[in-house]
């Protein structure tokens, strides 16, 4: 996959601009890809701990966020390659407490589509909102990503944005 948190070693060049809205326009949120060296030139362990923390941090097209996203639906295997033990993604997929529903780095979502029990993670910045969701058993999944919205939560504190173009792509290919 070509994707990573330190956003010196990444390709500028396939770098979608992010927006935000601030004031009544959508505003360039250049921050968004600063580089991280002088960051980490000056890490002190325990204290600045997010310059490595994937919060907000991770830079992936969608292409390759598929790649992933297939893997976990796979248990584990890309193709006929093993990239994790089918038990390390099943754990990964199941949460944790029932509280969040979140794994470990992935979560349970039983309310984005009705009737449906998806898994995958959710991720805003400066911006950007993005959501990948699966279901491994029925083999499908969703990767919706924006550089720039407004967004409004339902009372579940769901982006809606995201669920609905979610539920306009299942309707449309999965559901029939």
């Amino acid at each position: 996959m070509d994707a990573g948190y330190c956003v010196d070693s990444l390709d500028q060049g396939r770098i979608a601009k992010l927006y935000e809205k601030e004031d009544g326009k959508y505003v360039e949120q250049k921050a968004a890809y600063n580089p991280r060296s002088e960051e980490i030139r000056n890490y002190t362990m325990g204290v600045s701990t997010p310059v490595f923390s994937p919060t907000g941090g991770m830079k992936i097209s969608a292409h390759d966020l598929s790649k992933y996203m297939m893997m976990h639906m796979n248990y584990g295997k890309s193709g006929k390659t093993k990239i994790i033990s089918k038990a390390s993604s099943k754990k990964m997929q199941t949460g944790l407490s029932p509280k969040e529903n979140y794994g470990l780095a992935l979560l349970e979502n039983d309310r984005l589509i009705p009737g449906e029990h998806m898994i995958g993670h959710t991720g805003s910045a400066y911006g950007l909102y993005s959501n990948m969701f699966f279901e491994p058993k029925n083999k499908f999944g969703f990767i919706v990503i924006t550089n720039g919205c407004i967004p409004t939560l339902d009372r579940n504190e769901d982006i809606m944005m995201s669920k609905e173009v979610i539920n306009l792509l299942y309707t449309d290919f999965i559901k029939k």
